[in-house]
């Protein structure tokens, strides 16, 4: 009996083992998820900035502004609809 103790804790121990690494290896891979998401939305923010500098050279300001939004509030829908159908 005292054996089949001693096998179950040298389990308990090596799953304990194995559980940490598996979680660290998690977390680090969501903070780098996390990190990744953080810099495609800034780059985005200045795909979009640049977008908008581009057509004011051509346009007006307030021109520049209305086709940018246009086309954000275009792709947010599109991502929107995709998301939609993807959980339906």
């Amino acid at each position: 009996m005292s054996e089949f103790v001693i096998a179950l804790l040298e389990l308990l121990e090596a799953e304990g083992r194995a559980f940490r690494r598996a979680f660290r290896r998690a977390t680090f891979g969501v903070a780098f998820l996390c990190i990744a998401t953080l810099l495609v939305i800034t780059g985005f923010g200045f795909l979009m900035a640049s977008g908008y500098w581009a057509l004011a050279a051509f346009f007006s300001a307030s021109l520049a502004a209305l086709i940018m939004g246009s086309l954000i509030l275009f792709i947010a829908a599109a991502l929107g609809f995709a998301a939609y159908r993807a959980l339906r």
